[in-house]
């Protein structure tokens, strides 16, 4: 009977062991799963992993850019030309046809300004604004004298682009505009310097270095400049464009530049 119950004491002594060994094995949560002792955090379904700021473990929401800021360098030619420009007598008032034309001109420029890319939006499609900046400085032959001319441009730019060849070239168009500043010297005499306007079409094509934050782009301009009115001379005024307007007779100046950019 004494060994009746030392058994029956042992039995319940086991089932009392395994029943709390089965309550241990369940011990993790649904979310975390054991792994070599270790317990291990599992995602749950449909949840996205957290971005850490990298200055601490807390979780920052995911920033998307739709473009970036550049800057872009280039350098070219351009080829000036006027043909309806008067010289005006101060004493008599007599008006004397001039004329002037390059056949060669140094062209520097410079542009920063901000450029939209987003795939996920505009697909394939590119739009920019800049702050554009140029010199122009041309030997020109006119008034019966050689002489030169010194052009300073400042303007805004709009651009629409298209990306090929995987999103690696970018043919563009656009329109640009804004105030030129305007020296002009000849036969030794300095002319004085006297503000106008210009605008201009644009368009070119801009290859992206694969890896890069580099481009290089061919941008050409078909200038129209208004306004070069009032230099003056020994006992004259030069008007260069003294009839611009809607039936043409401006300075005209085709410009191709070579340019350098970078994304910031």
């Amino acid at each position: 009977m004494r060994v009746f119950r030392i058994l029956w004491a042992l039995g319940l002594c086991c089932l009392a062991v395994a029943s709390v060994a089965r309550v241990l094995a369940r011990a993790p949560n649904v979310g975390e799963a054991g792994e070599d002792g270790v317990f291990v955090r599992e995602p749950q379904k449909g949840s996205r992993p957290p971005v850490l700021s990298g200055l601490g473990n807390e979780p920052v929401p995911a920033r998307h850019h739709s473009g970036s800021w550049f800057l872009s360098v280039g350098t070219g030619t351009a080829f000036p030309q006027y043909d309806r420009g008067e010289i005006v007598n101060d004493r008599t008032g007599a008006i004397e046809s001039a004329a002037g034309n390059s056949n060669f001109a140094v062209n520097s420029a410079l542009s920063f300004g901000y450029r939209w890319f987003d795939p996920e939006r505009w697909g394939h499609w590119s739009f920019d604004v800049d702050f554009f900046g140029s010199y122009m400085g041309v030997g020109v032959s006119g008034f019966g004298v050689s002489g030169a001319e010194n052009l300073g441009f400042l303007g805004m730019r709009g651009r629409v682009g298209y990306r090929v060849w995987y999103d690696r070239l970018e043919p563009f168009i656009g329109m640009i505009g804004g105030g030129v500043l305007a020296n002009t010297e000849s036969g030794g005499v300095d002319h004085g310097a006297v503000w106008g306007y210009w605008f201009s079409p644009t368009g070119g094509v801009r290859y992206y270095i694969p890896n890069t934050r580099w481009s290089i782009s061919l941008d050409g301009f078909f200038r129209f400049i208004g306004g070069i009115n009032g230099l003056s001379g020994p006992g004259v005024t030069i008007n260069e464009t003294p009839h611009a307007g809607l039936g043409g007779r401006w300075l005209y100046e085709p410009v191709g530049i070579v340019a350098l950019g970078y994304r910031f």
